[in-house]
C-alpha cells in the first residue's frame, strides 16, 4: 500500500491476534490492555521526555497534582501566603537540612545537640562557681564562729582561774 486507506466510515472487522508491536489490533483486546474504566496499573510507564497534562483538582490524598495546585497547597509563593496544613509524611524523615540561618529556619538534630551541650555546659559552670562561692562564704562564716567559739573557751577558764584565787583568798 502506498497511499492512506480511506475506509468511509466503515469497520475494520476479524482481525488476527497481534504477533508483532506494530500490528492493529481489537477493540476487545485493546481494553484487556488499558481499561478506561480505571484499574491498577502493572510496571512503569516510559513517557519518553513527554509531560502528563490537564490533570484535574486532586480529589484523594494519592492524587496527582498540577505544579500550581502543589504550590498554591504546599509551598510559599510570596510573603503573605504561607503553607496552610502541617506538612506530614506519614512517618518519613527530613533529611539533609542545612544548619539555621535565621531564627525561622528549621533546626537538624546536630545543631540541636551541640547547643543542648552547650547550654548544659554553662549549667555545669554556673552551678559549679555557685556551689565553690557559697562553699567559700560558709568556710568564712565557719572561722569566724570558731573563732568567738575559741574566745568564750579563753573567757571561761579566765573565769574559773579567777574564781579559783577568790576562793583562795577568801580563806
Amino acid at each position: 500500500m502506498e497511499r492512506d486507506l480511506n475506509m468511509d466510515g466503515r469497520h475494520v472487522s476479524y482481525l488476527k491476534e497481534p504477533e508483532q508491536s506494530h500490528h492493529a489490533v481489537t477493540k476487545g483486546y485493546a481494553d484487556t490492555k488499558l481499561s478506561l474504566l480505571g484499574g491498577d496499573m502493572q510496571g512503569e510507564i516510559g513517557m519518553g521526555g513527554n509531560r502528563i497534562s490537564h490533570l484535574g483538582e486532586p480529589q484523594h490524598d494519592n492524587d496527582a497534582h498540577r505544579l500550581s495546585s502543589a504550590n498554591d497547597y504546599y509551598l510559599r509563593r510570596d510573603r503573605a501566603n504561607w503553607m496552610r496544613n502541617d506538612l506530614s509524611e506519614g512517618g518519613f524523615r527530613v533529611r539533609g537540612m542545612a544548619n539555621p540561618q535565621t531564627d525561622q529556619d528549621g533546626v537538624n538534630l546536630r545543631t540541636l545537640q551541640a547547643s543542648a551541650a552547650s547550654v548544659t555546659s554553662a549549667a555545669d559552670t554556673v552551678v559549679g562557681d555557685a556551689i565553690t562561692n557559697h562553699a567559700n562564704i560558709l568556710n568564712r562564716e565557719i572561722r569566724k564562729i570558731l573563732a568567738w567559739v575559741d574566745n568564750i573557751i579563753l573567757l571561761y577558764f579566765e573565769i574559773q582561774h579567777l574564781n579559783t584565787r577568790l576562793s583562795i583568798s577568801e580563806r
